[in-house]
């Protein structure tokens, strides 16, 4: 699961449909653009607290990547990042689908 998520992220990346760091993700919720929020572990807790409350108000899914660290997202997506927001619907149901695979 954990390899197949990050794979997926990192098409997604390649293909130009994330956006990378705690600002842009807010700024693509808040645009309406964001079909889903994921986030690692180890993101701290108030940037947590913030992209919950964003995701929660424009009505955005946003789901926490079990396993994976900010340096394994990093690594997949081409950026220092602890948070992404994916554009793309397909995109989006792939990694969630993922997610579920695990539990």
């Amino acid at each position: 699961m954990k390899s197949k998520v990050l794979t997926l992220l990192g098409f997604a990346s390649r293909a130009g449909a994330l956006c990378y760091g705690f600002a842009a993700t807010v700024a693509a919720i808040k645009a309406g653009k964001a079909k889903g929020v994921f986030f690692a572990v180890d993101i701290s807790a108030k940037s947590r607290k913030e992209v919950m409350f964003y995701c929660d108000k424009f009505g955005v899914g946003a789901y926490e990547l079990k396993g994976i660290n900010m340096e394994e997202l990093s690594h997949a997506v081409g950026r220092k990042c602890a948070v992404t927001a994916v554009k793309d619907d397909s995109f989006t149901n792939s990694v969630i689908s993922n997610l579920t695979l695990d539990g």
